[in-house]
């Protein structure tokens, strides 16, 4: 990975993309794990309508995607961020109310998909000047753990899950701080099903456990690569917590909300959600 990341910075742009295209075709052509869970996720959200052929091109579009993706972030630099160098384009109003939720008094809690360049875009927040935590997995892979150095290097508080990390990230929300989370990514086999494209997936529920205990808001981001190769971040409106006193079917409830939400924009650019390792369980990738 340290490998790649020299290799984007040194050699031209297109050189990387040419790169991704060749790997994301020898996967999509060997049918690789990576390409079958890719393609198994896919079908949830396009649905049965799509034939065969379409949904391999579809998986193998989102390999090319994800190279890509990767090339332009591993090229950005904290200045390139901050002088506005990267292309990245928010809407104004947005971006004001996000900015000022998280820099008020109340906690916020981030949380998003794996969509297009999702690190670059929270690198990007980081440069604005939000200090944010960000819960990683918590046994990383070494590829992830060079990302994650990566990440905090770009002045982002990286902390994989475990009992001291979930602390930290209660004391920062009731410090009103920022604590960023994916949450389309199975994480543990014990999670209580919750729907998602309208299939059970054992998706974490952690991000609506910490905002129902701290009284902080939730705020949807996510980003996706436009037609014109800008990287926009859309930002949904502060979600609060509902409550009816039960609080396990509270968190499922707002669990559905966030997701739906989720929904909405993955379904936009299907071919940009990067979800590699299986998502439904029913789904054989292998």
């Amino acid at each position: 990975m340290l490998l790649a990341i020299v290799l984007a910075r040194i050699l031209p742009r297109r050189f990387g993309y040419w790169v991704a295209r060749k790997v994301s075709k020898r996967m999509s052509q060997r049918r690789s794990y990576m390409f079958r869970a890719l393609r198994a996720n896919l079908a949830h959200v396009v649905g049965p309508a799509i034939g065969d052929g379409d949904l391999d091109a579809l998986a193998e579009s989102a390999l090319y995607h994800a190279g890509c993706t990767y090339v332009n972030m591993f090229r950005a630099t904290v200045d390139d961020y901050r002088s506005g160098r990267v292309r990245v384009r928010v809407d104004p109003k947005e971006w004001a109310l996000a900015k000022q939720a998280m820099l008020d008094e109340r906690g916020t809690v981030v949380v998003g998909a794996h969509m297009s360049n999702f690190d670059l875009a929270a690198q990007w927040f980081a440069a604005q000047g939000i200090e944010m935590q960000a819960l990683s997995l918590a046994r990383p892979s070494s590829g992830t753990r060079v990302i994650n150095w990566l990440r905090r290097r770009r002045g982002i508080v990286v902390t994989p899950i475990d009992v001291s990390s979930l602390r930290m990230a209660v004391a920062r929300l009731r410090r009103g701080g920022v604590v960023l989370t994916g949450v389309d990514r199975p994480i543990c086999e014990d999670d209580e099903p919750v729907l998602f494209f309208g299939a059970p997936a054992r998706l974490p529920v952690g991000h609506i456990r910490l905002a129902m205990q701290t009284e902080s808001r939730v705020l949807v981001a996510c980003c996706v690569q436009e037609p014109d190769g800008q990287y926009g971040i859309r930002m949904s409106a502060l979600l609060e917590m509902e409550r009816t006193g039960d609080r396990l079917g509270d968190i499922g409830h707002n669990c559905r909300r966030v997701l739906a939400v989720l929904e909405e924009i993955i379904r936009q650019a299907p071919d940009q959600w990067l979800m590699f390792p299986p998502v439904w369980p029913e789904d054989d990738a292998g």
